[in-house]
């Protein structure tokens, strides 16, 4: 069975609903139209992504892994899964940007820039806004791996929120 050649986890704060996956200049300045699969979308010009959120304002677990090349598919404890093709310019994907402090945990890095997949889990995304205590800890698992560019891909959709922007 394969492996992950590297996995990081963190806890990211999130202030405007998504977690920005960045590289050296820590910045994503596209707007994704989220219609596509309610996850996750990359930047068509510039080496960035961003995952959208079911918080707006909060805290939300994240595991990231590079892998040698595409990981097993599985969807069975996940609400939703979707991978994307990025064209990434950097030696590492920052997704703990909006943070106050720099987390070295929070920054997965890649064998150099080059042409990736992105596969994006999501699950608890629709157990509240702002989360109380005892509420679900919203959870993705982000895994990378180098591949020549391809089309998206909808593994599974069934939370709430994915299906809001999936919506004409």
């Amino acid at each position: 069975m394969p492996a992950p050649q590297y996995t990081t986890t963190s806890t990211v704060h999130v202030d405007a609903g998504t977690i920005d996956l960045t590289g050296e200049d820590l910045v994503a300045e596209f707007e994704p139209e989220w219609t596509l699969n309610g996850l996750v979308e990359a930047d068509p010009d510039d080496g960035s992504a961003r995952i959208l959120c079911g918080q707006e304002i909060g805290h939300i677990a994240v595991t990231a892994q590079l892998w040698a090349a595409a990981p097993p598919l599985e969807a069975d404890r996940w609400q939703d899964v979707a991978e994307v093709p990025v064209a990434w310019d950097s030696a590492f994907i920052d997704f703990a940007t909006t943070g106050t402090e720099a987390d070295p945990a929070g920054r997965l890095d890649l064998p150099g820039p080059g042409a990736y997949r992105i596969r994006v889990h999501g699950r608890n995304r629709d157990d509240g806004d702002p989360r109380l205590a005892g509420d679900p800890v919203e959870e993705y698992l982000i895994q990378v791996w180098p591949a020549p560019a391809g089309g998206p891909e909808l593994w599974k959709a069934t939370s709430r929120t994915a299906a809001r922007w999936r919506a004409p």
